[in-house]
């Protein structure tokens, strides 16, 4: 008899090391060409390939380089912008995970920019074999050529097999980055923060009902003493961080499909629509239905 076991995991908050892709993509940038992120979903890794830009999220701007990444955590925005005499070319993974995966915390720590030990040719041929699940084309290429693909080149994965198939490559992509980047014999989880812990426990309950005292609850902890560490850690409540998840989450489900207020108020946890057009209405200025005729 042969066989493994999944020692690591912890069965019972599988959640946490789940990965799963939501788009990838390579491009080489005009000079000064920018770029503003705003709150998303899902979490972004971007891949300096080669030339040199910017990089801002918060109050932090950085000069970065080929060989460098930076990470956009789910919910928060950023903006990045090409140097204007050697612009950089970069690639992007983005992709669903609960926040308190160890993955991220052993990749970046609590830093947003890390050197990759990778060579840049594996890299570049990791995110070129992701997207070629979609586009055959790209399966004869082991570089990217903007010449070969001119403007905006994107293909859309349809069918499960693609997205099994397409996910399959991004997570054997990240574990080689992984093992690259740290030593076999370190790579093991750390032990999580009460905040950190809390906002992941909110990132996968916020479709439901739930109150701070259900998030302190989880983690036997006083609500006081909750906000207070989430507050030190994030720069904000945990109400306010739910309240930004929900919103974020709303104003795309407004922008992007034709379900109706009561409906996106239930599948955020409100207990009418409106409570939820009230709380919409109070962060971004305008009722939900004015926004979607915005939009």
């Amino acid at each position: 008899m042969i066989g493994n076991r999944d020692i690591f995991l912890d069965r019972t908050d599988v959640s946490r090391f789940s990965l799963q892709l939501n788009h990838c993509g390579i491009q080489e940038c005009a000079p000064g060409y920018s770029y503003h992120i705003d709150s998303r979903p899902y979490h972004l890794i971007h891949f300096i390939l080669g030339g040199n830009g910017f990089f801002e999220t918060g109050h932090k701007l950085s000069n970065l380089h080929a060989g460098q990444a930076f990470y956009i955590p789910a919910g928060v925005s950023a903006r990045y912008y090409a140097s204007l005499t050697d612009p950089w070319t970069y690639g992007w993974v983005g992709f669903y995970t609960n926040t308190a995966n160890p993955f991220l915390s052993l990749l970046f720590g609590d830093e947003n920019v890390i050197e990759f030990k990778m060579p840049l040719n594996e890299v570049e041929q990791n995110l070129l074999s992701i997207i070629s699940v979609t586009d055959r084309r790209v399966a004869g290429y082991s570089q990217y050529d903007k010449d070969v693909f001119p403007g905006e080149q994107f293909t859309t994965i349809l069918g499960l097999s693609d997205s099994l198939k397409a996910n399959s490559r991004m997570l054997n992509f990240f574990s080689d980055l992984l093992r690259s980047q740290i030593p076999e014999d370190t790579i093991n989880p750390k032990k999580n923060s009460p905040a950190l812990l809390a906002k992941a426990f909110m990132d996968t309950h916020y479709t439901e009902p739930i109150k701070m005292q259900d998030v302190a609850a989880s983690l036997n902890i006083h609500p006081n003493y909750l906000c207070a560490v989430f507050k030190k850690t994030y720069g904000q409540t945990p109400s306010d961080y739910l309240r930004s998840i929900r919103m974020s989450q709303a104003s795309m489900l407004l922008d992007l499909t034709d379900y109706s207020v009561s409906m996106i108020a239930g599948s955020l946890g409100y207990a009418n629509p409106f409570q939820f057009s009230a709380a919409f209405k109070s962060y971004y200025g305008m009722p939900p239905s004015a926004y979607r005729k915005k939009m």
